[in-house]
């Protein structure tokens, strides 16, 4: 019984399953020129954070060097 209502519901168009209409194609479509605020693209965000990561490293090591 409920495969026939999920069945009726495809074939009257209703449901949200699927991708909404004007949905871009690209998944790295984060943001758009309108949108407010800060607008970082991917290879910003992914130099930021593997740069955080190497001077949190960097840290340890001289920690450990300077405690002896």
């Amino acid at each position: 019984m409920a495969t026939q209502r999920r069945a009726a519901a495809r074939q009257a168009g209703g449901g949200g399953g699927g991708r909404p209409a004007g949905a871009g194609n690209n998944i790295l479509q984060f943001y758009t020129d309108d949108s407010p605020g800060l607008q970082v693209g991917p290879t910003t965000v992914l130099v930021a954070s593997l740069s955080f990561v190497g001077i949190v490293v960097l840290l340890h090591i001289w920690g450990k060097f300077r405690m002896g």
